[in-house]
């Protein structure tokens, strides 16, 4: 009998894991300038215990979607502490090469390194808890329908609305959209982060959006977290056209755009339909442009075989903060930003119009992105 663990189980054990090794590596650097069994170390244990302890603990332990300082507190300080975790890393690796010519660091720089942590996440709270910014693309399509010169395209992915990022900046983020007059709209997934029960009244100003070629909607991994069957009727009820392996046609003047929308692959692990794309041609016809959305770039092999044109997608947050941006990119062939794909498909990444966990955006700022077609 194959044993079934739940995706939030799954998750929590993951993070356990991972704050244990990161409290480790965080506790011996900071403690390695002092001796055995003296204050000093023990103190340097308890930075380390602090900076990793309180932050998990009070995600765990405490509502999501609960406001306080001392919860901002708790996100700024994963945030300080994943990044001193990284930079100890590439410390050690540093270490390790300059010790084969016979050089050593100091004892003392990995306090330094919490210094310079320190400074980077309050830059990066500014840059994340700041404006979102209108990112413009135009993509060439070769034989483009001269009805569809121009067409707008407004992406929104990964906002993760919670209880950081609630009500008024949504209604920002949607004025933003509104402003650009998009002719059609694509939200990737990933725009909550907390049960309906909580974020309700934080979305409504989602339903504001409108576009004369609709506004399409498909399923990220996190709406898996927190009860997508209602997060996904309420989309609908907020006037949301939600693509669960379906397709869409619009029209504008003589030309017809499909639009094909699949679920995340992450929808097996919670009892759902992952992403078929059988299911969502079935019945489709020949159309002038294809569009293709889906959350996570790994999903392109099915916009490749879709035929599509254009594939959008977001999932990666650009890395979000430094220094992960190098390091995610090593795990996605698509990460960031517009690619062409063996010269027929064009993949498109968005950076995430929020964030996730620390309100970090280091050098990532959160975007709302207008992609426009011309003829190539």
């Amino acid at each position: 009998m194959k044993l079934k663990l739940p995706p939030l189980l799954i998750f929590l054990c993951v993070a356990v894991g991972i704050t244990g090794t990161a409290f480790y590596v965080t506790g011996r650097a900071l403690a390695s300038p002092f001796q055995p069994g003296s204050p000093g170390q023990w103190g340097a244990w308890a930075w380390a215990a602090a900076l990793w302890a309180f932050p998990v603990g009070r995600m765990l332990f405490f509502r999501h979607a609960q406001v306080s300082r001392l919860q901002s507190l708790a996100f700024f300080m994963l945030g300080l502490g994943a990044t001193l975790f990284m930079l100890l890393l590439l410390l050690e690796l540093a270490g390790l090469l300059l010790g084969l010519g016979g050089y050593q660091f100091s004892p003392w720089a990995p306090w330094a390194l919490l210094g310079l942590s320190a400074l980077l996440g309050l830059t990066g709270w500014q840059e994340a808890m700041g404006p979102t910014q209108v990112k413009k693309v135009t993509v060439p399509i070769a034989g483009l329908a001269r009805d569809l010169e121009g067409l707008r395209i407004v992406q929104v992915s990964d906002f993760h609305v919670s209880h950081l990022q609630g009500r008024d900046r949504v209604l920002a983020m949607v004025e933003q959209v509104m402003e650009l007059k998009p002719d059609l709209i694509a939200l990737t997934g990933d725009m909550v982060d907390g049960p309906l029960a909580d974020l309700g009244d934080d979305v409504e100003p989602l339903s504001r959006l409108r576009a004369p070629m609709g506004v399409h909607y498909v399923i990220g991994n996190h709406e898996y977290f927190w009860g997508a069957k209602a997060w996904l009727l309420r989309f609908r009820q907020m006037g949301m056209d939600v693509l669960e392996n379906e397709h869409r046609l619009e029209r504008r003047g003589n030309a017809i755009v499909l639009i094909l929308g699949v679920n995340d692959p992450t929808a097996g692990r919670s009892g759902e339909g992952g992403p078929d794309l059988e299911a969502a041609q079935r019945g489709a016809p020949a159309a002038d442009f294809t569009l293709f959305l889906g959350h996570q770039p790994s999903l392109w092999p099915l916009a490749e075989k879709a035929h599509a044109d254009l594939f959008l997608t977001g999932h990666t947050h650009g890395g979000q903060f430094w220094p992960f941006p190098p390091i995610v990119s090593l795990f996605h062939r698509y990460f960031r930003g517009l690619y062409r794909h063996d010269d027929k498909l064009w993949v498109f990444v968005h950076s995430g119009s929020g964030f996730w966990g620390p309100p970090n955006r280091l050098g990532v700022p959160p975007e709302v992105v207008e992609i426009t077609l011309t003829r190539g």
